[in-house]
């Protein structure tokens, strides 16, 4: 096991511990000394890594209770869960839940499930036993990773809050709420520390919980993402992020230079990435899709990446870093666990329903338990699959690029991407689609099924039309494909969250003020905040007027991503430039107001 400090006594184990706790302020130790004879800081550890008995919990679509028979696995597409025991094939039991749900974990007694619900912005308690919800609790804006190691306290990752809620389940509130970067998604716990993935930036937050707060932020690579699960290895120390690098700079896109799919692997004790090490999927195995999940086999040294993209499961030999299998599973797939004595890795399909059981022998699939019934209708269920899938050659070229890649849950995945003929475009949020035509920033798609364009060109799939011919945007799409009817069916389901509203109404409402008189909704107009027309305003063309829903979610701004932040939308040169003319009180209030967006 790797640690900063070695425990060769129990003096030395209380040292290690009171050093630990004065230094985690900045990770930095410096000598008292005359400021006359004042050097360099010293670079010191934080603290030692918890003793490798210490369990390690994190954040799945699946759970494994302590009979090794009962999964428990949400459903996010029927607002579920399902209690099966895989081995046996049997579904003993589905559960609705709330809105969406994302995670689940299990209480250390396996008694109790909790389950974050992404689209109701709660958590579900579950009793196992009984099986059903015994409580509900709100905790914030789409929640997503939970972890818990007891019986009591349950980390939530609230992804429209930028913060963890501590979660006291027995009194059913939250107890506290840890500020974080964006998009917190992914959640491991070892000991005292959490650490956290966030989603599109790829970072990783080491939360030090005696502490309550970040103590150290990872990068893990330039313009990493897709970060939804983080898994530890007890024994050695370190952890493993599956994530996609998107090059989003590259000036000349082609299907397979835009993603790469990589696991990043963090040293845990230097708190940082070891590059050498890091797993580059499409050469260690092949050209895989969205790895989302890893689970790793500490006593066989494997490590099996679950690919949501591509349907299945890559497995790494960590001595070599290449590839021993390859295991094609079912659609979707999001979440793994492994049984306690490691023989079978059970894989959860999510858009499928089902769970895909492992032989990890013979690196075979032994069966495929159903687990829940489809509510979705077959249109849409085709178009989701069709959305978040690579493997598919009407939808991509060699299993590399799928929708869902930028555009996962609907949402920006917050690059703007170079290598557009037309210049650099900045990826907008997919949220109701419906009433915002036309689409793309050029404004050159009058229909959603224009996105059929999109896969040739930029995906390089065959397509969704029975067609030899190239499409163009001169004709209609609409009508002319059950899949490409599908996938825009799918499409205009996707709705955006309410915004996390600041406290502050007084403040949204002299923003609101601002709005109007400044001459806003001349251009933004209605409940959507856009009169579906194209204007020049001062960035080098014309360019479709954006929606102002869901700004809080969009950044960067403009067609080109010039504005990294809402502010300075109103700071660069061009017709939205106010602060030479506007009160900062009323800049400040105007933000407000449409970050508040959309209301209710």
């Amino acid at each position: 096991m790797i640690k900063l400090f070695t425990h060769h006594s129990s003096f030395i184990t209380h040292c290690s511990l009171l050093i630990a706790l004065l230094l985690i302020a900045g990770g930095v130790f410096s000598f008292m000394t005359p400021a006359s004879a004042q050097t360099e800081p010293t670079q010191l550890p934080l603290y030692a890594l918890p003793d490798a008995r210490v369990r390690a919990f994190s954040s799945s679509t699946i759970a494994l209770a302590n009979d090794n028979q009962l999964a428990v696995v949400v459903n996010n597409f029927n607002n579920t869960i399902s209690l099966t025991q895989p081995r046996l094939r049997t579904l003993l039991a589905e559960i609705p839940v709330g809105r969406d749900p994302r995670m689940v974990a299990l209480t250390d007694d396996s008694q109790r499930a909790l389950v974050t619900n992404r689209g109701d912005g709660t958590l579900s308690v579950v009793d196992l036993n009984a099986q059903e919800v015994t409580a509900t609790i709100p905790v914030g804006v789409l929640p997503y990773g939970v972890v818990m190691a007891d019986n009591q306290t349950a980390y939530v990752a609230l992804q429209g809050e930028s913060a963890i809620a501590v979660v006291d389940i027995n009194a059913g509130r939250i107890v506290e709420r840890i500020a974080v970067a964006s998009l917190p998604s992914g959640l491991a716990l070892w000991g005292d520390f959490l650490y956290v993935t966030h989603f599109w930036s790829g970072q990783v937050s080491l939360i030090y919980l005696p502490q309550h707060g970040v103590v150290r932020t990872i990068n893990t690579g330039l313009d990493t993402g897709l970060s939804q699960s983080i898994e530890i290895d007890i024994s050695r120390g370190t952890a493993y992020v599956p994530q996609t690098r998107s090059n989003a700079q590259n000036p000349a896109l082609t299907f397979d230079t835009t993603v790469f799919p990589v696991v990043n692997v963090l040293n845990l004790s230097a708190l940082a990435v070891d590059r050498s090490t890091r797993i580059n999927l499409d050469t260690a195995d092949r050209p895989v899709n969205m790895p989302f999940d890893v689970i790793v086999d500490r006593f066989r040294v494997r490590l099996y990446v679950i690919n949501a993209g591509s349907d299945d499961v890559s497995v790494i030999d960590l001595n070599t870093g290449a590839a021993i299998a390859h295991i094609d599973v079912g659609a979707n797939p999001r979440g793994a666990v492994l049984n306690n004595e490691g023989t079978f890795l059970y894989v959860h399909n999510a858009l499928d329903g089902s769970i895909s059981v492992i032989d990890t022998a013979t690196l075979t699939i032994e069966n495929v338990v159903p687990i829940s019934a489809a509510t979705l209708s077959a249109d849409v269920a085709l178009g989701a699959q069709l959305f978040y899938t690579a493997d598919n050659p009407q939808i991509s070229a060699n299993t590399w690029l799928s929708c869902a890649n930028c555009h996962f849950d609907g949402l920006s995945d917050e690059r703007t991407w170079a290598g557009f003929g037309d210049g650099g475009r900045n990826t907008p949020v997919l949220y109701d689609l419906l009433g915002t035509p036309p689409y793309n920033w050029s404004a050159t798609w009058d229909e959603l099924a224009d996105v059929e364009v999109k896969i040739h060109d930029l995906q390089a799939g065959f397509g969704l039309i029975d067609n030899d011919l190239m499409p163009t945007l001169d004709e209609p799409h609409a009508g002319q494909s059950v899949e490409l009817d599908s996938l825009t069916q799918y499409l205009l389901t996707l709705q955006g969250p309410t915004s996390a509203v600041p406290t502050d109404t007084a403040l949204i409402e002299r923003g609101a003020q601002v709005f109007e008189e400044r001459g806003c909704t001349a251009c933004h107009v209605g409940a959507v905040g856009t009169n579906l027309q194209v204007f020049d305003v001062g960035t080098g063309g014309t360019f479709d007027t954006p929606s102002l829903r869901w700004l809080w979610l969009s950044a960067p701004y403009f067609h080109d991503g010039r504005a990294a932040t809402l502010r300075d939308v109103f700071t660069l040169p061009g017709l939205h430039q106010l602060v030479y003319d506007v009160p900062m009180e009323d800049v400040n209030a105007l933000l407000s107001y449409l970050l508040s967006l959309p209301q209710g």
